[in-house]
Formats: C-alpha cells, sequence, structure tokens
C-alpha cells in the first residue's frame, strides 16, 4: 500500500462539556418599559425576549478568507508565428 502525505487544513473538536455561571435578571426592558425576568450568562440584558434585536448570522470561516486572484487572457495584435 503506497503512503503520502496531505494537508489537512480543517479539523474538528471532540465534544465536551462546559460549565457556564447563569444568573436571572429582574430588569426593565428598554423597548416595551416592562419589567420582566431573563436567565443569561453575559451582562445585563436590554431587552426582553419579545423585543430583542436579531441577531446577525455568524460567518463562516470560509466567507472571510480573501479571494485569489484570476487568471486573465490578453490577445496580442503581434503574430509570432
Amino acid at each position: 500500500m503506497a503512503t503520502k502525505i496531505i494537508d489537512v487544513r480543517e479539523y474538528t473538536v471532540r465534544a465536551h462539556k462546559r460549565q457556564i455561571h447563569t444568573r436571572i435578571f429582574n430588569f426593565v426592558c428598554k423597548e416595551c418599559n416592562q419589567a420582566t425576568k431573563r436567565e443569561t450568562f453575559g451582562p445585563r440584558p436590554l431587552y426582553c425576549e419579545s423585543c430583542r434585536p436579531p441577531q446577525p448570522p455568524k460567518k463562516s470561516v470560509q466567507a472571510s478568507r480573501k479571494a485569489k486572484p484570476r487568471v486573465m487572457n490578453y490577445q496580442s495584435d503581434i503574430n509570432l508565428g
């Protein structure tokens, strides 16, 4: 059986468990001014679940790469043959 070396550019991470610390915040929504309760692991939220602005989709690794230049074919006025 023949062997060869290949470039591996993609990788996967083994599934694992991570412990995060969440808190329940009681606050007044900035949009609808209603007293609400929300559980989160970050800083104090500003909006309730119904008023929360939509989150932009996460960019993939492929989309952030710079495009490679394309080959250009030029026509010459001089005939060499």
